[in-house]
């Protein structure tokens, strides 16, 4: 029976730790761990800086987003719209400085001079504004 247990629990853990929020580097390491370059999950950070191009906005986790330890959130023009009439305002400017959580999934893209992990985010119910 002993053996059953610690099998039991040796499974549970990582069912557990897969679920639980991520925050930017275990996002950036779970990304390049993947073989498919992608994870479905939770993430969480402070937003601390924010920008817009073309129809899209960007909400970072670092101050610099070309820093490779950067998790971006790209919100996509339905996105932007669904959050902006929840928020009263554009997200970029509403939650700059605000703990978030996303659902969505991860992957590393290529942007230019640089890769960047970033999450997409099609609708409002994506992110929950955490304080």
């Amino acid at each position: 029976m002993t053996v059953i247990s610690a099998l039991a629990l040796a499974v549970a853990v990582p069912a557990f730790a897969q679920t639980a929020p991520m925050n930017p580097a275990q996002a950036i390491a779970a990304v390049a761990a993947s073989k498919t370059g992608e994870v479905e999950g939770t993430f969480e950070f402070v937003v601390a800086s924010t920008g817009a191009g073309g129809f899209n906005a960007y909400l970072n986790s670092a101050a610099d987003y070309r820093d490779p330890g950067n998790l971006s959130i790209v919100l996509n023009t339905t996105g932007r719209n669904a959050l902006k009439d929840k928020l009263g305002g554009h997200a970029e400017d509403m939650l700059k400085g605000k703990r978030i959580r996303v659902k969505g999934i991860a992957r590393r893209v290529p942007t230019g001079s640089h890769f960047q992990t970033r999450i997409a985010v099609d609708t409002a119910d994506q992110i929950e504004i955490l304080g």
